[in-house]
This record gives structure tokens, sequence and C-alpha cells, in this order.
């Protein structure tokens, strides 16, 4: 056996380590594995529901509600980092600005979220959708604000990634 092969081979068996601890250290369900095919943003539902301990045991339903739980987190957070900006801000049109988003962000707080949570509930998934869609439209209110050179992109991306997934989600358990 030469070097390379021998270096090869340990590379291999490095991989099968690390890959078998990552399965080990992040379990997710084989439903919520399925379930993350179906979206749009495989890597971030599994990753999302994998970080919430009641998805092992979740019915395809439920994950939804973990979804929306995941949302608002995200959402809450990035209401926060606008008020930590907000208050350091000395001119007026970017007072504005940022005013636009934190308003933007806390309608999708105080009312469409719920509304969702609400809708999934009883069942009545295309409510649920058309309140989801409410709130992945925010961080593009908010992009707007920016005329093309928004300090936010990222976290704005952030935001919407995952209510983007979430009503990906909520699509595919109407379809069931």
């Amino acid at each position: 056996m030469n070097n390379f092969t021998k270096l090869f081979a340990i590379f291999l068996v490095f991989i099968q380590i690390a890959f078998s601890q990552a399965i080990q250290s992040n379990p997710v369900s084989i439903a919520a594995q399925q379930l993350c095919k179906k979206t749009r943003y495989q890597a971030l539902c599994i990753s999302t529901l994998s970080l919430d301990p009641r998805s092992k045991t979740s019915s395809v339903q439920e994950f939804a509600g973990i979804a929306v739980d995941a949302t608002t987190k995200k959402v809450k957070e990035m209401q926060q980092y606008l008020i930590s900006v907000l208050r350091k801000i000395r001119l007026r049109e970017d007072f504005e600005r940022y005013g636009t988003c934190i308003e933007e962000y806390g309608a999708a707080i105080d009312r469409f979220l719920p509304a969702v949570v609400a809708a999934l509930k009883a069942k009545k998934y295309s409510v649920a959708m058309s309140q989801m869609n409410e709130v992945v439209s925010k961080p593009g209110y908010c992009e707007d604000q920016f005329a093309g050179k928004s300090p936010l992109t990222g976290r704005n991306k952030a935001v919407h990634d995952i209510a983007d997934m979430t009503t990906d989600i909520i699509k595919t358990i109407s379809t069931n």
C-alpha cells in the first residue's frame, strides 16, 4: 500500500466517524427528514427541527408548530436588534428607516404569527399559509427602506428564509 492509499483510507475512516457523530449528536426523526425534503430549505429545515427536542417525537402537524416557534424567535431577535440599533441613530432618515422595520416586524409578532398559531390549531391551513406569507414579506419591506443599500440584508434574509420554510411546511401538511 503506497502512502497516498494509506492517507485516503485514513481520510475515509475520519469522514465516517465525523458523519456518525454528527448524526448521533443532532438526531432528527425520519418523519422530519421526509418533511424537510419537501421544502425549498432542506438544510435549514433539518437544523431548525433538530434543535427542538420536541421534533424527535412529533407528528407532521406538530412540526409546523415547531417551525412557527422558531420563526417567532428569529423575528423577535431581529426586532430586538433593530431596537438596539435605533437607539444609536442620529440621522432622521435612518431613524425613519429603522422605525419602519421595527413596525413591520412588530406586526409580524403581534398580529400575523399569533394568527398562524390559531389557524394551525383550528386546522385552517390556507389561513395559516396566508398569515405566514405576511410574515415572509416583512424582511422585504424592511429591505425596501434602504433602497438597495441595506445594512440588514443578511439578517433580513435569515428571517425571510425561516419564515418561508415554515410556509413550505404548512403547505406540505395542508396537502396531506
